[in-house]
């Protein structure tokens, strides 16, 4: 049994069941997902609700079987069916007993077991597979139950939740923050400030940063040899201590950290790979993708300092690791509770304004992603043209230099050699230059191009927590409404704005320091892109200056 706490005008279209605030109806179902029960109203009607939007009232007693007939001894496990034990019933009176692995402890010996990477077994890893490829920085694919196909479309791009136009705001827990639901006290040293400047609303840093190299892969094995696997080392600046971790778990930490910040967009890891994970190109390439990915979260005034990631750089010891490990996945301000922690500034904040802000940052992102889309097309090619026609063209002018030099070489005469040397000269020159065509992309457009996937990796994560925004904004428009319809009060609904606001400060806080940084790192990619170019043309018109010389009038 469940009591409604709000109205809700279900959408017939999409099964869910309407009510009224104070209405009792019976949840049948929990394991819907995404935020939504299955729930009967008193006249019959089946449908899905939110479950933000109910409170639980009651709980049914537990059915146990009828007693076996006279004379039928049943065994042990029909007894006692449900409870986890093999054989006897549980010992009331602290006896021992050999009880089912808990749900932790089995947790941490899948985990140290699912390498997630590698292994000499069968590879179980393939539905892993399908980030968006060349250069590689694409989110993990996670299997998440959805109750209707496809992904949510908002105006801030696709979501990877799916539903109903509540599903996100609600699974994301932003709703019961909003509403009041989840009102404990927080310690003054686990906020997170914000502050105003300029430009906006920012993260208050309040240190000044450090770094993290990610060096030294090396292969590992565990089981005797059965499960391979490559450990990278990690040391940070201010303890210089290093520490090893495997690729699962960076992926655990990337998922803790999308799990706990909800207005905070987490940049995707490199895709898994299931083969050629031990040729020292992959390992290369792959050390340099996560070097990247944690330059970028060091970089990050609220991410650098949280006990999560800071647990991730430091940790040595395998019983610390766990117990951290456990703490992190219980951490009771994740998802909607972050806005718990948050301290923002008094002023209250107009949200016409928010709004205006929001789309022109929701075109931005929208414009830049299909930008880095077009760069990477238009960069690729060139970078192939490079490889492929501009070199097999140059090194047909110079063979044609060459075969002509052949030619002339018939005649001896003095004059005639040195001019023939010139021509020769000229066709290596050629020859040369189409070589330095095939080998420049490595150094311009590679290095160009993976930042763009970065970007464009990033960018993707943004319609999640836009749309975490979004659903703050109409729960206000919504209690607006109510108030107008004296169906709440004034002072409630300015509770809710007030949670708003805090949800809106740390969404802008957010979009502040996306553009903070990207000002610094395309600044830094178009410079080293510029310099490489310019050093490859003079390269180039040295080479042909070379060859020019050798037509001097003294030599020929």
């Amino acid at each position: 049994m469940a009591r409604c706490l709000y109205d809700f005008d279900g959408d017939i279209h999409n099964g869910e069941l309407s009510f009224s605030a104070g209405e009792t109806i019976y949840i049948t179902r929990q394991d819907i997902g995404d935020g939504w029960w299955e729930a009967r109203s008193a006249n019959g009607a089946l449908g899905l609700v939110p479950e933000t939007y109910v409170e639980i009232v009651s709980v049914p007693e537990p059915e146990f079987p009828p007693p076996p007939p006279p004379g039928m001894l049943p065994s042990a496990p029909a007894l006692y069916p449900s409870n986890g034990f093999s054989g006897s019933p549980p010992d009331r009176g602290g006896g021992s007993v050999q009880q089912q692995q808990s749900f932790d402890e089995w947790d941490d010996d899948e985990w140290e077991d699912d390498d997630g990477e590698s292994s000499n077994s069968t590879i179980g890893q393939n539905q892993e597979l399908g980030g968006q490829g060349n250069f590689g920085l694409a989110a993990p694919k996670r299997e998440n139950k959805k109750v209707s196909p496809g992904s949510e479309m908002s105006k801030y791009g696709t979501v990877k939740s799916s539903f109903s136009r509540f599903s996100h705001f609600a699974k994301s827990g932003g709703e019961a923050f909003l509403m009041g639901q989840t009102e404990d006290k927080v310690a003054d040293s686990d906020k997170i400030r914000i502050t105003d400047s300029p430009d906006g609303p920012i993260w208050l840093k309040e240190d000044s940063g450090y770094t993290c190299a990610v060096t030294s892969p090396k292969k590992e094995s565990k089981m005797k040899g059965l499960k391979s696997f490559i450990a990278y080392q990690l040391q940070p600046s201010f303890s210089n201590i290093i520490v090893s971790r495997r690729y699962k778990h960076f992926d655990w930490l990337h998922g803790r950290l999308e799990c706990k910040f909800v207005c905070i967009p987490i940049p995707p890891l490199p895709d898994k790979a299931v083969t050629g994970r031990y040729e020292e190109d992959f390992i290369q390439e792959r050390m340099r993708q996560l070097q990247a990915w944690v330059d970028r979260m060091v970089r990050h005034p609220v991410i650098s300092r949280s006990e999560v990631f800071l647990h991730f750089l430091t940790c040595t010891d395998d019983k610390k690791w766990k117990v951290g490990k456990r703490k992190a996945e219980k951490d009771e301000y994740q998802g909607g509770r972050f806005f718990q922690v948050l301290q923002t500034p008094n002023q209250p904040l107009v949200i016409r304004d928010v709004e205006g802000k929001m789309e022109v940052f929701c075109k931005f992102v929208l414009g830049m992603t299909e930008n880095m889309k077009t760069l990477i097309t238009v960069h690729h090619e060139y970078a192939k043209r490079q490889i492929g026609p501009f070199k097999r063209e140059y090194t047909k002018i110079g063979a044609s230099y060459k075969q002509l030099a052949q030619t002339f070489n018939l005649d001896t005469s003095p004059s005639s050699r040195t001019l023939t040397a010139a021509i020769d000269f000229t066709g290596d020159a050629f020859n040369d230059i189409g070589e330095m065509f095939a080998k420049q992309p490595p150094r311009d457009a590679y290095p160009l191009i993976e930042s763009m996937y970065e970007y464009k990796g990033l960018l993707q994560t943004y319609p999640d927590a836009l749309k975490v925004h979004e659903g703050a904004i109409g729960k206000v428009k919504e209690c607006l409404k109510l108030q107008e319809e004296n169906k709440m009060t004034e002072s409630e609904v300015q509770n809710v704005v007030t949670k708003a606001d805090t949800i809106s400060y740390g969404t802008l806080a957010e979009m502040n320091h996306f553009q903070k940084e990207r000002v610094v790192d395309f600044k830094h990619y178009m410079q080293n892109y510029l310099k490489e170019q310019i050093d490859f043309y003079k390269k180039l018109t040295s080479k042909l200056e070379d060859a020019l010389h050798r037509y001097d009038n003294d030599n020929v």
